[in-house]
């Protein structure tokens, strides 16, 4: 049996696109400073590259210097101050102080908002269409920062999960960026992808993956319309059914 995807369906994630820095977040930086950081950390034009008529948006409304939203409660990345509320920045110098009082507020404001919005949003797709689709839309500097552990430089990354990715949603992705002439690799230099603890590991009817674009692909305003309309291109073939869920998929709903 094969599924399409309704555009309905597809949620597209958004979480590093903003640079908003409210007045409750407080930087020991000075201006300078905190502007390179805030560059340096944002997934510039995201908002812009990533649409598809139909399909729902979820977009994180501040700078992930203020929350990462992509970052557990007890993250691994803690150790060096970039867990969920930073305290430190990409080079490892101080940020900001932040107390157990505001790291909670801020995670109250934020970040649980933001995923009990995504959450919601599976669930609409569930209980209309069966399925659902989560492309979590990023982006990555062409020159690593001083935290990265893997160094290689694609053009473009395809983050999957063993569980919520079929093995051939993950490959056809793969093909249709190279068709159009980019370099791509699975789950390098960044991999996984987000879904909802909700159903995380619970429903593979709640299929996910990650687009990360290397920055040094539309780093001028012509490469940028270019970028944009391949990534149309594809995200539309998913809606219209060019992208199939495999076999795989259909055995798992079967059995769930």
């Amino acid at each position: 049996m094969e599924l399409n995807w309704p555009a309905e369906a597809i949620i597209l994630h958004l979480p590093h696109a903003s640079t908003v820095l409210p007045k409750e977040a407080v930087f020991l930086l000075d201006d300078e400073a905190l502007a390179y950081e805030v560059d340096a950390m944002t997934d510039h034009s995201t908002d812009q590259l990533f649409t598809l008529p139909g399909a729902q948006r979820c977009v994180f409304p501040v700078s992930r210097l203020v929350v990462d939203p992509e970052r557990f409660l007890n993250d691994p990345m803690e150790s060096v101050g970039m867990g969920v509320v930073y305290t430190h920045t990409s080079s490892g110098g101080l940020l900001r102080h932040v107390s157990a009082v505001k790291r909670q507020a801020l995670i109250d404001a934020y970040y649980h908002p933001h995923h009990q919005q995504l959450t919601a949003m599976t669930g609409r797709a569930l209980d209309t269409f069966g399925r659902c689709l989560i492309i979590d839309c990023h982006s990555f500097p062409a020159t690593p920062l001083p935290y990265e552990v893997n160094q290689s430089r694609p053009d473009i990354c395809i983050g999957t999960d063993g569980f919520h990715t079929t093995p051939e949603l993950g490959e056809q992705m793969r093909q249709s960026f190279s068709k159009l002439g980019y370099e791509v690799a699975i789950n390098t230099p960044f991999a996984g992808a987000l879904v909802p603890m909700h159903y995380y590991q619970k429903q593979p009817q709640v299929q996910a993956l990650m687009i990360e674009i290397n920055r040094g692909v539309y780093n001028s305003p012509l490469k940028l319309q270019t970028l944009k309309r391949h990534l149309s291109r594809v995200l539309a073939s998913i809606s219209h059914n060019e992208l199939r869920c495999s076999k795989t998929l259909s055995n798992r709903l079967k059995t769930n």
